[in-house]
């Protein structure tokens, strides 16, 4: 080699430094311990492949199991298999790293090295002193060639009986090739007699929208499924079976934010399964297994009666009531006799059909408006009556019967009262007399007119007017002369008068105002003399009455002064 060098080199070229002497023994050992070193490495890369193929066949055979034993127990919906799906490769990386991409390692003299001299100990770091020394180092001006030469005929001598691959032993992957060799071999057995489940399990795991479902020894061809009703009324779930028949099967339910039930179902005829709800009143999921079938998952949706969301009831009071129309929100309503009532009901979707169902009496079809949202009756209350109301909604056409009642109260007018203050009792008196009657009269919604009415002897009545008023409350009084030509032209001596007060009030429907007549009280007509003697004789009983009364009061003061002397000595 230098002799080649040295020939090509021109011919005034500047002298350079003699190269070392080349020692072929020491070469060959190198290459010897080289070559050993290598072989070592490369069977330590075969193992942690062997290790690393081993764990991951291991986890991605039971990963296919697991999946298989999940989707097909409960057909997992295509969202959940692609979240299944990347579960399974986070977890075959993580395998790949953790037992196998992690230990493979470029090749380096030294690590293998001391691997060696930690499988021999009695080496004491010869050989990692040998690999230390490569070519460059007999050229270091400070080192000893002859003695780099010496120590790697002293490592060759050395390390020639050794084998250095005893540093791996493929002994420690005997249980992890056993477990995956049985794994496999199970995998394989599964895969000749189940190959349609393997590849409708890869189908729907690399498409998740795929409908198609794992074979069984049963079928379920015909399933109810999807289905609308109104609530409260009953529902058969129904499913026909072919293939192998179990003696039960099994209805799984979850009402709407519920838990999932089960409900034994029973063969009904020959293979017909059947399960009835007499009532339904809110929407549910279901279910079917039957053997080793199972059915999709199908929805009862449940269609509730219209709501009420909003609820206006106008009321327009007949004019005797002098009062002003309202509007109110409730249903339950108390009116006097003769309102108009309008009822405006907003529902929460369109109707087709609105009617009010009185307890008696023909059903009142309401009129419709605002796309069927708005129910709208009108009614003149005339007498109370209970009533609900029967909807059917646009969508579906369910008709419903509203479960509550509701009353409307009517209060009939009440005649007025009225009675005589004073005279508070019958009296005497001559054909001059001026009658002065002091009468207090109410009614509900307000007095109307007051007369007095007269009769002689139980005789034809006369009326006669004696005021007009717009209050509920009057207090008033009237005065009349007998003798007048409006009242009693023909007034004599030994005549009766009876006399009484009659009010009217404001009502205007039906037979007119209602009419109220005092108790009656009587004059006795007699002769002027006959007068004096009663009015004389009246002030006497008043006079009597009047000294009692003052007697009484000075013995009871008399009384309350020896009290108070007993109180205060």
């Amino acid at each position: 080699m230098s002799t080649e060098a040295t020939e090509h080199e021109p011919e005034h070229a500047e002298p350079t430094a003699p190269e070392p002497t080349v020692d072929v023994a020491a070469e060959l050992a190198t290459h010897t311990v080289e070559h050993k070193l290598r072989k070592a490495w490369r069977k330590q890369r075969r193992f942690h492949h062997s290790n690393g193929i081993a764990h991951f066949l291991l986890w991605l055979l039971a990963l296919i199991l697991l999946d298989l034993l999940v989707d097909w127990l409960f057909l997992i919906p295509g969202y959940g298999r692609l979240l299944l799906l990347a579960i399974n490769l986070v977890g075959l990386g993580w395998v790949a790293w953790h037992y196998w991409l992690r230990h493979l390692r470029r090749y380096d003299a030294v690590r293998v090295a001391l691997q060696v001299e930690g499988r021999h100990p009695e080496l004491e770091s010869l050989l990692v002193s040998y690999v230390q020394f490569d070519d460059a180092a007999t050229a270091d001006p400070h080192a000893s060639p002859s003695l780099v030469r010496a120590l790697r005929r002293f490592t060759v001598e050395a390390t020639h009986p050794l084998d250095f691959r005893e540093i791996i032993s493929f002994r420690e992957l005997r249980r992890i090739f056993t477990l995956a060799a049985c794994v496999l071999a199970f995998f394989a057995l599964y895969s000749v007699n189940w190959s349609e489940h393997l590849r409708v399990l890869l189908l729907r795991m690399i498409n998740p929208t795929t409908e198609l479902t794992y074979p069984t020894r049963t079928t379920i061809e015909e399933v109810t499924g999807h289905v609308t009703l109104r609530q409260g009324d009953s529902i058969t779930i129904r499913a026909l079976a072919a293939g192998r028949i179990p003696a039960r099967g099994a209805l799984w339910v979850q009402p709407r934010d519920g838990e999932w039930e089960k409900l034994p179902v029973f063969p009904a005829d020959g293979a017909e399964f059947a399960y009835r709800f007499r009532e339904v009143f809110q929407d549910f999921d279901y279910y079917l297994r039957l053997g080793d079938a199972r059915s999709e998952r199908y929805t009862v949706t449940v269609i509730p009666p219209p709501r009420i969301l909003h609820t206006r009831v106008h009321l327009r009071y007949p004019a005797y009531t002098r009062e002003r129309a309202r509007t109110v929100d409730f249903l339950n309503l108390e009116v006097p006799e003769g309102t108009e009532v309008e009822w405006e009901l907003t529902c929460d979707r369109p109707l087709a059909l609105a009617e009010m169902l009185p307890e008696e009496g023909e059903a009142r079809a309401m009129e419709l408006g605002e796309g069927g949202l708005v129910a709208r009756l009108t009614l003149a209350a005339t007498e109370s009556f209970a009533y609900q109301f029967r909807w059917e909604e646009q969508e579906h056409g369910y008709a419903y019967r509203d479960q509550v009642h509701y009353f409307v109260g009517v209060i009939p007018d009440a005649p007025p009262q009225v009675e005589i203050v004073a005279p508070t009792g019958d009296d005497k008196a001559t054909v001059r007399k001026t009658l002065a009657v002091a009468y207090l009269a109410r009614d509900d919604y307000g007095i109307d007119k007051a007369w007095l009415v007269f009769t002689v002897n139980d005789g034809e009545e006369t009326r006669c007017e004696i005021g007009q008023f717009a209050e509920a409350l009057v207090e008033a009084q009237a005065t009349r002369k007998l003798m007048e030509p409006q009242t009693l032209p023909s007034l004599k001596v030994g005549d009766v008068v009876t006399y009484a007060v009659e009010v009217s009030d404001r009502y205007d429907r039906g037979d007119g105002p209602h009419l109220s007549r005092s108790d009656s009280r009587r004059l006795f007509v007699v002769t002027v003399q006959e007068y004096l003697r009663y009015i004389l004789e009246k002030r006497r009983r008043l006079r009597a009455e009047i000294e009692d009364m003052h007697q009484q009061e000075k013995e009871a003061d008399s009384e309350v002064g020896k009290l108070r002397d007993q109180t205060n000595p």
